[in-house]
């Protein structure tokens, strides 16, 4: 009689009866990589009681490590002789538990994860592959739902190293915070972990691949369980972005002797200025990649504070960049009084020109700030004719209002004299059938980008030489084609503020393009003096975005208006008219 014939029955079916549900294969790509290979060792089991934290209820042991021939698990045990009523999840005050290797990296279970792709082949027969958050780092591993791995008062918590440590001494880092435990070191001998590696026993050795029909080859399966929850949870994303920030602006504020590292806006921080140059920071020398030095860009940032600070520490007040431009000149840009009055107080050149014919101080006459430059040795008065240029358009800029609008992925084009009958027909449609609509109730749908592109708005415009404005959400506005089928007998704009960068504008004149530009650019396009007068200098315009360009588009096409704001407003209504191929 064999030793277990008496305790079991003889009906058992046999294991050629029975149906194959999965083979164990090779080791695959990602075999140990986020889990122990359970599979196919029997570790080295190396005993370490010690403890590894203690607080006033609650204590952590570590009892030692699982080997296995290219990774580790690190077993503690956390006892506790106070259980609470409540939730046991925990926040980032919960345990943490790192390890500090011997060549200075550093692994905790608060890593977070990585998107980890599983393949799996569904009932059907089909390959698929599932996207699941997994843990790196120190991965922390369900310990079991076993009484002995989970009770009321002790709790296994298992964490996987993917690694053998480097040679030398790691150490076992644990905090605790909810339970009082303080940061607690406990040495680890890495070189006995990594001998221990080498007698790991390997079960199955040459394995080699099932035959195709040997049943699925993957099996889905839930476990009830999981690490414990009074673990930390890694941050998430946008905490560690935070983290990040905060770190970069601590150590910006670190006292040093020089500028490396400072963005621009940080020029418009007076006490940073101040921590630099208290520490040795030069006052001169280039730090733009114009050639300017900190005083132009903290005068280019409007910071008087930071302008006072840099002279004081003898900053050259009229100082040249590559361009030619004092520290002054982009102080003028901002229109910030006390950033202006810092450098006039401390001596800077007003009258001499930097961009003939413009000075400082004659671009400070175009702007509220002219008291503080009319009255100083040398003042000149503008022409009479430069002054009218100027205050048209500025009237047109204030026709669109100051509040924000509408201009990403804008088209516009503004057309003169004629009505909103007249430019139906000229766009080939039937003016009867365009009745005034809001984009709400629009014919197309505005969600339909190419629809979007087969159709425009039409609007009159009042003024003292009036018009019509074209609107669309797309470009086709400024298009050859329709500039030129609605242009003759008159003058149009049309203009695009492209989502990824420009503003292009191009005239047409009689049925013909006249020329096309980039709007805004200094000494560049149909009218160069533009820049000058319609303020696309200035930095910090009284205007919302926009509103120069809109401006300078009405004055090319000849438009004199007093209220442009429903014309750009993207929800006001219009004539909606379907283009013709031939304009599209």
């Amino acid at each position: 009689m064999g030793f277990f014939d008496d305790l079991v029955l003889p009906d058992e079916p046999s294991a050629e009866e029975r149906s194959v549900v999965a083979r164990l294969r090779p080791p695959g790509q990602d075999e140990g990589r986020y889990t122990p290979p359970v599979d196919r060792f029997v570790p080295v089991l190396l005993s370490q009681p010690v403890p590894a934290g203690e607080g006033p209820e609650t204590r952590v042991m570590l009892t030692g490590w699982s080997v296995w021939p290219g990774s580790v698990t690190l077993h503690l045990a956390v006892f506790r002789r106070t259980r609470r009523q409540g939730g046991s999840d925990s926040g980032q005050s919960g345990l943490r538990v790192g390890l500090l290797l011997s060549d200075g990296r550093r692994v905790t279970s608060l890593d977070g994860t990585t998107t980890r792709r599983v393949p799996l082949t569904g009932a059907d027969g089909e390959e698929r592959a599932a996207q699941l958050d997994q843990a790196v780092g120190l991965i922390p591993l369900d310990p079991g739902l076993h009484h002995s791995h989970r009770s009321l008062f002790k709790t296994d918590v298992d964490l996987y190293l993917p690694e053998l440590p480097p040679a030398g001494e790691a150490t076992v880092v644990v905090e605790w915070p909810d339970e009082e435990i303080a940061e607690t070191r406990v040495p680890v001998d890495a070189d006995a972990l990594r001998t221990a590696a080498g007698h790991a026993v390997e079960v199955w050795p040459g394995l080699e691949a099932p035959e195709p029909d040997e049943g699925p080859r993957t099996i889905i399966h839930m476990e009830v369980g999981g690490p414990p929850r009074f673990l930390a949870p890694p941050l998430t994303q946008r905490q560690t972005e935070t983290l990040r920030r905060e770190e970069e602006a601590r150590q910006r504020c670190v006292p040093r002797p020089d500028w490396d590292g400072m963005r621009s806006d940080d020029w418009a921080d007076p006490a940073l200025i101040e921590a630099r140059l208290g520490a040795g920071a030069p006052p001169e020398g280039h730090v733009g990649w114009s050639g300017g030095t900190p005083l132009h860009l903290t005068a280019e940032q409007g910071c008087a504070d930071g302008i006072l600070a840099l002279l004081a520490h003898g900053a050259d007040v009229d100082a040249r960049d590559d361009f030619g431009h004092t520290p002054l000149w982009y102080a003028v840009h901002r229109t910030k009084e006390a950033a202006v009055r810092a450098l006039i107080d401390a001596g800077a050149d007003v009258w001499t020109p930097q961009e003939a014919p413009w000075s400082p101080g004659r671009l400070l006459l175009t702007t509220p700030l002219a008291p503080l430059v009319s009255s100083l040795p040398g003042a000149e008065e503008l022409p009479a004719e430069e002054v009218a240029a100027l205050r048209a358009a500025d009237a047109l800029i204030a026709a669109f209002g100051d509040h924000p609008l509408w201009t990403e992925g804008l088209g516009i084009c503004f057309v003169r004299d004629l009505t909103e009958d007249e430019v139906i027909r000229r766009l080939g449609a039937d003016p009867a059938r365009c009745p005034r609509t809001g984009l709400e109730d629009a014919p197309f749908d505005t969600d339909d980008f190419d629809e979007t592109l087969r159709h425009v708005g039409v609007r009159a415009v009042e003024g003292a030489q009036g018009g019509c404005v074209i609107t669309q959400d797309g470009y086709q506005t400024s298009d050859p084609e329709l500039l030129s089928a609605i242009s003759a007998g008159t003058t149009a704009y049309g203009l695009y503020f492209n989502p990824k960068g420009g503003t292009f504008g191009s005239l047409a004149r009689d049925g013909e393009i006249v020329g096309s530009e980039e709007i805004g650019m200094w000494g560049h396009g149909l009218d160069p003096d533009a820049f000058w007068t319609f303020r696309f200098w200035q930095r910090d315009p009284g205007f919302p975005f926009g509103a120069d360009a809109f401006a300078y588009a009405c004055a090319a096409a000849g438009l004199v208006i007093d209220d442009g704001r429903e014309a750009v407003d993207r929800h006001a209504p219009r004539r909606w008219v379907e283009l013709p191929p031939e304009l599209r």
